[in-house]
């Protein structure tokens, strides 16, 4: 507003000033050629050199538009179309949102090449004709957002993982995923799809060795990351199983399953896991291994279910094993699963009695121990015919109690 203000006062000063000169003096030409003669004041010949020399400049600009198609005039309507293609495309992204997918992509398609930067065209394009399950033209629109914008290829390519996964072309999808990891290894949304993308190829190990990542980016809440690890153990084990049923090799086996174990980290604490390691160490022939791992873990930190599984223990030094045992039994005197593992033992050892002991001193602490079953058969073998059958009936009547009484008939 000033600089306008500014400006006026100038034009206004000068045009006066030229007003009182030409009022003053208005000057004399005469122009004289052959027999013409043109007489006029000095201020009119001014005027019309100037407007000649304007006409002269409108007319070269004219000829020079005219004879030249890329010139101002196509500029005009390059930027007129240029508005028209923006129009269309903010009309198709807004289809795209609104899920009508043939008219997102007809009106996307067609103004893409007519904006600057078409990339957001063909990609929201590929989206819908994916939507319509024309896979095919959904893949040669990504294809064309590569040829025009290269640089892009990041965003091109998660979408074509998108896609992919979208359509379960798990293997794909994968090839893709693990380009972008490479590119970018703390991508969040790429670390989610590549956990997905495992999940639906079974591929647990490769799973395994993505949870620290997973871990460190915080991808996960600490449930869910266990749920995840627990799953995939728990795959990783039926495969081995599986796999030591058809006879491959015991050791191979035996240090996948260690192997596996170790990247367990935090859960590796877990009470249940421990548990499920031990008896598949056992179950593998593995005692020793099993009841060094048992062992440790208890004088690490105690568990009672972890403690009842090395009365499973067979093929090692019973005597230690009992040793260990009453070691840990003085520590944690209420212990049922403990006193259950030593009357096992002991029970192996042939200590008839000390068995008995141990089996009655579980169930005083918990009746419904498996110590009842060991106890009653330890007794009818000893000639404790009643006690054996009494043990059994307040067995029967104590898995009783969980189920709902039925109406009987009447006398």
């Amino acid at each position: 507003m000033r600089k306008a203000l500014i400006s006026i006062i100038v034009v206004l000063l000068i045009g006066g000033t030229l007003g009182l000169i030409m009022k003053q003096d208005p000057g004399y030409v005469m122009i004289s050629f052959k027999s013409v003669t043109i007489e006029m004041s000095l201020w009119i010949m001014l005027l019309l050199i100037i407007i000649g020399y304007i006409s002269v400049m409108l007319t070269t600009k004219f000829v020079w538009i005219l004879l030249h198609p890329n010139s101002s005039i196509s500029k005009i309507t390059g930027s007129l179309s240029h508005k028209r293609a923006l129009k269309s495309t903010i009309k198709g992204m807004l289809e795209l949102a609104g899920g009508n997918w043939g008219k997102a992509e007809k009106l996307l398609t067609t103004s893409a090449n007519k904006v600057s930067y078409p990339l957001l065209n063909y990609i929201g394009a590929a989206y819908a004709a994916s939507e319509q399950e024309e896979h095919e033209r959904s893949k040669e629109l990504l294809r064309k957002a590569h040829l025009t914008s290269p640089d892009a290829e990041f965003a091109i390519s998660f979408v074509q993982s998108q896609l992919l996964l979208k359509q379960g072309h798990y293997e794909g999808a994968l090839a893709s995923l693990k380009r972008l990891h490479n590119m970018k290894p703390k991508h969040r949304q790429t670390l989610k799809m590549l956990v997905s993308v495992y999940t639906k190829l079974k591929d647990w190990e490769a799973l395994q060795e993505l949870t620290p990542v997973l871990k460190k980016q915080g991808i996960f809440d600490d449930s869910n990351l266990r749920e995840l690890e627990v799953n995939a153990f728990l795959a990783q084990l039926e495969k081995l199983r599986f796999r030591q049923k058809m006879g491959q090799d015991p050791q191979a086996l035996l240090d996948e399953l260690q192997r596996n174990w170790k990247k367990l980290d935090n859960l590796a604490k877990d009470e249940s896991m421990q548990v499920l390691y031990a008896t598949t160490l056992i179950e593998f022939g593995e005692e020793a291994k099993a009841e060094s791992f048992i062992r440790i873990s208890l004088n690490d930190q105690w568990s009672d279910a972890l403690a009842g599984v090395y009365g499973q223990l067979t093929n090692v030094s019973l005597q230690k094993a009992l040793a260990n045992a009453e070691t840990w039994i003085r520590r944690h005197p209420e212990c049922a699963a403990l006193y259950l593992a030593a009357g096992r033992i002991c029970q192996r050892l042939q200590l008839w009695g000390k068995a008995r002991d141990y089996y009655e001193k579980a169930l005083k602490y918990d009746s419904s121990s498996e110590a009842l079953v060991e106890l009653s058969a330890l007794l009818e073998a000893m000639g404790d015919v009643d006690i054996a059958q009494s043990l059994i009936i307040k067995r029967i009547q104590h898995d009783s109690l969980s189920v709902k009484s039925l109406p009987l008939p009447k006398h």
